[in-house]
């Protein structure tokens, strides 16, 4: 079976966004399935932070997972909801990517997010989500939904009830989040939501602030990604807007940019549609076919053997850099570890994610180790 995922541009709301490619590499590879629903209504702005610096973190919780010993192929998706920018015949909600394997892409989205008021149809986002999303449909691959929001959950002409039925027939698991207080009534049919689609509820506090402990691996894990991102080798018409995309979601990480630069060390950080290196190791061009000048400046004007040589030579240097990060990341680990636990920690977003993550990738026989 093939797929080739895309990002879809949003026209206003993101119109630097542009198509993302899955590749070749993804076609074969067992699959999870993330879509990423999020209210961004008025009183949102601390969940949309939230997710725009933890994305990174799941990122990174998810890179040790395994399938029959292989690494599965991780995409996600990315919508926002309940926002009077939006059209109200489309549910006042709009997807901003489809499943993608490029990250910095969902990562741009998430920073053209821009709260305002709104209906929250939270059955009307599940079933367009559902229906429009590039779901992949091998039945031992993983499909989730994540939605979070705070207002009641049957709002809108969409029933909640025949949404979340819609994504069971569809073997997509619904997670609901209730960002709201954790004894209202209205959180009784976000958990119902959850468990008509064989999902998990949870209750966050989206105005918390995300505290990242400083370590003394920090400077030199920020000083590789800056090497790091010298091995990228943009080409084609896509290039340079993906090497400026990579910049600026540097840029936008903030107090994040460490957890950014760990989750580029693994290999769910890819980047073939516009890095030559990722493009050729993923089977998506050849330099055989590629036109002159679509080739990085570096490569125009050298032999074939020349331009082998010089992508071969860029490709082990940057693995050079992720193993090292790589290194630094487990020593940063185990300092961490001797610190003292901040359960505040546990009512935000990225926590409540990887902890539904991992039960449910293993009852799809996904290991993850703890």
């Amino acid at each position: 079976m093939f797929h080739i995922r895309h990002a879809l541009s949003v026209g206003a709301i993101a119109t630097s966004l542009t198509l993302i490619t899955g590749g070749v590499w993804a076609a074969e590879k067992p699959t999870i399935q993330i879509a990423i629903l999020l209210d961004s209504s008025n009183s949102m702005d601390g969940l949309i932070d939230q997710t725009r610096r933890q994305l990174w973190t799941v990122v990174n919780a998810l890179t040790d997972v395994r399938k029959d010993g292989e690494l599965p192929n991780l995409e996600v998706a990315l919508y926002h909801y309940g926002n009077d920018s939006l059209p109200a015949d489309e549910g006042f909600n709009r997807q901003l990517t489809d499943f993608t394997t490029e990250l910095d892409g969902v990562s741009e989205a998430l920073f053209t997010i821009r709260t305002n008021g709104g209906q929250e149809y939270s059955g009307w986002v599940i079933q367009d989500a559902i229906n429009q999303l590039s779901w992949d449909n091998d039945p031992d691959n993983f499909r989730a939904i994540f939605i979070a929001g705070n207002e009641p959950f049957d709002q809108g002409r969409v029933n909640w009830a025949e949404a979340a039925n819609l994504a069971k027939r569809a073997d997509v698991l619904v997670n609901t989040i209730y960002c709201g207080n954790a004894e209202s009534v209205e959180r009784d049919l976000w958990a119902a939501g959850a468990e008509l689609a064989n999902g998990a509820n949870f209750n966050i506090d989206q105005d918390r602030a995300v505290v990242i402990p400083p370590t003394p691996y920090d400077d030199d894990i920020r000083r590789l990604n800056d090497e790091l991102n010298q091995t990228y080798l943009p080409y084609g018409a896509m290039g340079e807007q993906g090497l400026e995309r990579q910049l600026m979601q540097d840029d936008n990480a903030g107090a994040a940019s460490v957890s950014r630069s760990i989750a580029k060390s693994s290999a769910y950080y890819r980047n073939s549609s516009w890095d030559l290196v990722d493009a050729i190791a993923e089977a998506e061009v050849s330099l055989e076919t590629l036109e002159e000048t679509a080739l990085p400046e570096e490569l125009q004007g050298l032999s074939l053997a020349e331009q082998e040589a010089y992508i071969t030579n860029t490709q082990a240097e940057r693995e050079d850099i992720q193993a090292q990060i790589r290194d630094l990341t487990a020593q940063r680990e185990s300092y961490l570890s001797t610190l003292p636990t901040d359960e505040a920690a546990k009512d935000t977003l990225d926590y409540v994610m990887i902890q539904a993550l991992r039960s449910q990738l293993a009852r799809k026989g996904f290991v993850l180790p703890r």
